[in-house]
């Protein structure tokens, strides 16, 4: 039964003997009487001095009690005396059923304070307790939301280093490129160049066959009118043209190191050979950052 129930019961009702009235027509019966008179006053004066043992033990000795004096009242042996013993009896046994029914209410309701004060605290305890517990809780979001963004950031960090990367791989694959079309494109104007010499030469060549060819014959006819008497200006002529053949080998050394020279001053100043182009000194295009 719980604590509220216990209060709100009403006390056990008291067990009242009922009065046994007799008559001193009964006279026969007075041993019986004399024999009843030391039992009562054993069992009054074992009530007194030990109410403080257990009400379980006192009632079994008063049903004995009770199951005596009924078989006296049927016998019609009771006296006066007793009936006041009878009295006495249910005096006694009304005071400690209501003192033991009050006391019983008294820690009936001390134990109700008792849970209603402690109930009173688990509340203001759980109060405490769901306040905390909300506290927690938007700390415990405040630090979520803090991590997302620090998540977020850390990956937005992270593209951002890889496009620098990629980036800077595509600076470096277009300089590559850049360098090798220049190198490509100055390789192909030495080329033409060359070509256009080689071209130049041959034909010099060709005109220098030409004239040595010339000059041979020329020579060969001065030698024949050399064989002459009388013929010194041709032979002044001849001499005039060893000259001029022998010239012709030193300027065509001469124009092979004038080319070779050319191109010497070409190459330092960065021009595109054959061009006069600057061969853009400022480097590669660069890619514009995203």
């Amino acid at each position: 039964m719980s604590v509220a129930a216990r209060a709100a019961a009403p006390p056990p009702p008291a067990t009242v003997f009922p009065l046994f009235c007799g008559t001193c027509a009964d006279a026969p019966h007075w041993e019986m009487a004399a024999d009843l008179e030391p039992l009562m006053a054993e069992w009054l004066g074992a009530e007194e001095t030990e109410e403080t043992r257990g009400q379980t033990t006192s009632l079994s000795k008063t049903e004995d009690l009770l199951e005596m004096v009924k078989k006296l009242q049927k016998e019609g042996s009771l006296e006066p005396q007793i009936e006041a013993l009878i009295h006495r009896i249910n005096e006694l046994q009304q005071g400690p059923a209501k003192k033991g029914s009050s006391e019983e209410l008294g820690e009936d309701q001390a134990l109700q304070e008792a849970m209603y004060q402690e109930l009173d605290s688990l509340n203001e305890e759980k109060v405490h307790l769901e306040e905390v517990m909300n506290k927690k809780q938007e700390a415990l979001m405040t630090l979520q939301k803090h991590c997302q963004e620090r998540e977020s950031e850390t990956q937005w960090l992270n593209a951002k280093e890889q496009l620098e990367e990629q980036l800077e791989d595509l600076t470096s694959q277009r300089k590559d490129l850049w360098e090798f079309r220049v190198l490509q494109q100055r390789l192909t104007q030495e080329i033409s160049t060359m070509e256009r010499s080689k071209d130049q030469l041959l034909m010099e060549r060709t005109l220098l066959h030409a004239r040595l060819q010339e000059v041979e014959r020329r020579l060969q006819m001065a030698r024949e009118a050399q064989s002459t008497p009388g013929n010194c200006g041709l032979q002044i002529e001849l001499e005039k043209f060893e000259g001029q053949s022998q010239s012709i080998p030193e300027n065509q050394s001469d124009r092979e190191e004038a080319g070779q020279e050319e191109r010497h001053h070409l190459e330092p100043s960065g021009e595109l050979p054959g061009t006069g182009m600057p061969a853009s000194p400022q480097g590669p295009p660069m890619l514009t950052s995203l």
